[in-house]
């Protein structure tokens, strides 16, 4: 009775192996495989040559569950079924009904040992450890596929053309952005990704989307210098915007000679030295308002410049982009060079005070109104969006009641919205 035990007990354990292979190459990374293939391991290639024709894998593994549940069944009923119904035979009551009792209460004990320590236990395994699992098992495996290769070479072609007739498309597994998103999310939850990590990677992903009308410093808040003026006002200018770089023009904005550091001027304000701003100027790049932030980005390179003048299809100025604008994007507020990006400001009643600069498409997405974006066309700030809400150039103290959000103008620079309150609205509230 002991060896028939055993043999239950291995027959249930070689399944086990069986579920948890197949759900260990199914589950198992591509890249965590390739790392250990690149450190010379020759059971991750072989596991790789599995994880890369997953039909004959799995018609391997279904070969040997089949086989072994098949087995399983005759031999447990054969060998358990008379030990049971001695005892069941005693009793008068269940002695007519003996046999049939025995073998029920066998396929209950094999059925739930089968379930526990021949597929959940060892597909749990199998999820918690594929790549180390798949390696230990691959070898076994492929000289297995070999030995059943007919049968696997039919059990494949019979799937492959019930496939076919069902007109099921495989596609080919390609990552995706959110799949890269929700991989770093896991990886935040299990503590082997910093927040700040998963921040940086969601706002290069966000970066992508971006055009660089959302990025840049608007013709209208660009602190220029005029070369016709006197090298003091230019001193005054420099000293109450502290910036790194000046736009130089002749006359208007529009006419743009070129850009100054501050380095260079510093330098020769030090030194007593007055050769003009013209001998101090460097080229200035040029890049249209239709780019992406990727494109101002290999700009950037190629022209081995930081900053670049954004211009419509007309030749008009429409703007100015830097590298800390784009930096600002990804890790937020550059301290130590002037540089301050458009404010969000969350006061204490709950409600923000917002700059009437800053990019429509982060209001939209931090306030969850992404998918009124469709609806809102040709602005690119927040100002903007009051003005085609409004219809009409507002005052300080107008209100808009948008989505569940008050707007509020709260300040005017001259005709520009400098800055605005915003507050969500409870239904009712309003």
């Amino acid at each position: 009775m002991l060896a028939e035990v055993f043999i239950i007990l291995f027959l249930i354990l070689l399944n086990g192996i069986f579920a948890a292979s197949e759900i260990a190459l199914v589950s198992s990374r591509k890249t965590r495989l390739e790392l250990f293939i690149k450190k010379g391991n020759r059971a991750a290639t072989e596991a790789m040559k599995l994880h890369r024709s997953p039909n004959k894998f799995l018609s391997t593994v279904q070969i040997g569950i089949t086989l072994i549940s098949i087995l399983t069944g005759l031999y447990s009923g054969a060998a358990f079924a008379p030990f049971f119904k001695q005892f069941f035979v005693e009793i008068p009551l269940l002695a007519p009904y003996s046999e049939n009792i025995s073998v029920a209460l066998v396929v209950i004990i094999i059925t739930f040992l089968t379930l526990v320590f021949g597929e959940l236990v060892p597909k749990r395994v199998g999820l918690i450890i594929p790549e180390k699992f798949a390696m230990a098992v691959a070898w076994p495996m492929t000289f297995l596929g070999r030995m059943v290769a007919p049968f696997v070479w039919l059990l494949s072609t019979t799937t492959d053309l019930i496939i076919r007739l069902f007109n099921i498309r495989s596609d080919k597994n390609q990552v995706t952005e959110e799949e890269i998103k929700a991989l770093v999310e896991e990886g935040v939850s299990a503590g082997a990704i910093e927040e700040i990590e998963h921040q940086i990677v969601d706002r290069v992903f966000n970066l992508g989307d971006k055009r660089v009308l959302n990025l840049m410093t608007y013709r209208s808040d660009i602190v220029w210098l005029d070369i016709n003026e006197d090298p003091e006002l230019h001193k005054k200018t420099i000293l109450e915007s502290n910036h790194n770089v000046y736009p130089v023009c002749d006359g208007e904005i529009d006419n743009i000679l070129g850009i100054v550091t501050v380095k260079k001027l510093l330098n020769i304000y030090l030194g007593g030295e007055n050769p003009g701003l013209k001998s101090l100027l460097s080229p200035a790049s040029f890049i249209h308002e239709t780019a992406s932030a990727y494109q101002v980005l290999r700009q950037f390179r190629q022209n081995k410049t930081h900053h670049a003048f954004i211009i419509d299809e007309y030749g008009s100025l429409e703007g100015m982009i830097t590298l800390n604008d784009l930096l600002y994007t990804l890790v937020g507020t550059i301290s130590g060079d002037g540089f301050s990006g458009n404010e969000k400001v969350q006061r204490e009643d709950g409600s923000w005070l917002i700059d009437g600069q800053y990019p429509l498409t982060d209001f939209l997405q931090e306030f969850d109104l992404s998918a009124a974006a469709d609806e809102i066309r040709g602005v690119n700030t927040l100002a903007g969006f009051m003005i085609l809400q409004l219809r009409r150039l507002p005052q300080t103290g107008e209100k808009l009641t948008w989505n569940d959000l008050e707007l509020e103008i709260m300040d005017m620079d001259g005709r520009r919205i400098d800055k605005i309150l915003v507050r969500i609205v409870k239904k009712g509230e309003e």
